[in-house]
């Protein structure tokens, strides 16, 4: 269980899951509209560290 608190990916899917929740008042939220901002904050995250690593 603590891999999957840990991992990234799955952190952004859980807040991409409760933020298409929010906004629509659905449940279970759109699973295309979760799946997409799931990828989009996951992309996002992966920039800044790659960023932060460049020493951008």
């Amino acid at each position: 269980m603590d891999d999957i608190l840990n991992d990234l990916f799955h952190n952004c899917a859980l807040v991409a899951y409760v933020t298409i929740w929010r906004e629509t008042g659905d449940f279970p939220p759109d699973s295309e509209q979760v799946r997409q901002l799931a990828y989009r904050l996951y992309e996002e995250e992966r920039a800044k560290e790659r960023a932060e690593q460049s020493g951008n």
